[in-house]
This record gives structure tokens, C-alpha cells and sequence, in this order.
């Protein structure tokens, strides 16, 4: 019978769930970013930045979802989803709610950590973090209020520049 066929079928697949995280998500180009930090580090503050310079230089930018991430793990790695309540949606302080392009979905490649101290040289070690399993990229960044937020735009660009191979990089990329 087709009821017991799906259900067997479906406790042989795999299930794939989902970690609810506090972070931004964001697509910057072909790449999926999420910034983390303790409230009020200025997460949305520099996921607004980032935005609108993604757009104006004319580079695909878009928001995932802002203060909570899914995270999912798959065999291709991890994918961030836009929890349905939020998506579009973003908080600029001092004005509130305010709508943002998004995408529902996209896979995650940089890890941006919000961090309180300003290193004058990183440890190789600290550019990477792991999440659900998966390795990925890490950019620590000092938060809001350590570094003003030219130098926080300066380290996630050459950290994106570090994610794609040599010789690959784009004349536009920001």
C-alpha cells in the first residue's frame, strides 16, 4: 500500500534539521555570511553596511534573515533558511523594522565573529570555526564601538577575497 511504502521510505531518508541561531545571514555575491555577536555588538548595524555597499557597486547583496538563522547541515554543507516570521526584515536602531531584498535560503561559507578585542596579527587557527560538523571560513571582527566600521567592511572583504581560489577573483568583487 502507498501509506506504508512513504512512511518506510521515509524513515530510511535521511532527515536533515535544523539549529536555530542568533545571527545575521546575508549573500554577499556567491557568498553566504552569517554574523554573530552578543547583543547590541552591531550585527545589523554592519549587515545594513555591507548591504548597501554591496549595491552600490552594483554586486548581488542580499539579507537572509537578521537577529535568528536556520542552520541546516547537508552533505554539501551548511545552508542558512530565513525563519518565516523575520524574512525581509531587519532592525536599524533608532527607526525599527525596516525591509530589506532577501533570499530564503543560501548556502553559508563565512563565519564573521563580532568580537570586544582588536588583534594586531590573527593565529591561522582562529580563521576557521566549525558548526553543526561543518567547517567554514571565520573572520573575527572587533564589534561596533572598538573599530570604526571602515575597518570592520576592510576585514570581511579580504576575508571573502580569501574564500575564492587564486587567479578567481573578480575585478568588481568588493
Amino acid at each position: 500500500d502507498t501509506a506504508a511504502r512513504e512512511h518506510r521510505e521515509g524513515a530510511t531518508r535521511p532527515q536533515m534539521s535544523r539549529v536555530n541561531v542568533h545571527a545575521t545571514g546575508l549573500v554577499l555575491g556567491k557568498a553566504g555570511l552569517i554574523l554573530r555577536g552578543i547583543p547590541g555588538a552591531g550585527k545589523s548595524l554592519l549587515a545594513l553596511e555591507l548591504l548597501d555597499e554591496w549595491e552600490a557597486r552594483e554586486l548581488p547583496g542580499k539579507l537572509v534573515s537578521d537577529d535568528r538563522v536556520e542552520l541546516e547541515a547537508t552533505p554539501q554543507g551548511l545552508v542558512m533558511h530565513a525563519p518565516k516570521t523575520i524574512e525581509g526584515l531587519i532592525e536599524l536602531r533608532g527607526r525599527g523594522i525596516v525591509e530589506r531584498p532577501f533570499v530564503r535560503k543560501a548556502r553559508l561559507h563565512l563565519v564573521v565573529d563580532l568580537i570586544d578585542s582588536v588583534e594586531r596579527m590573527v593565529e591561522e587557527d582562529q580563521l576557521v570555526t566549525t558548526i553543526e560538523g561543518v567547517t567554514l571560513a571565520r573572520c573575527p571582527v572587533p564589534r561596533a564601538g572598538k573599530v570604526d566600521s571602515r575597518h570592520q567592511m576592510l576585514l570581511i572583504r579580504e576575508a571573502l577575497r580569501a574564500l575564492s581560489p587564486p587567479g578567481q577573483t573578480s575585478k568588481k568583487t568588493a
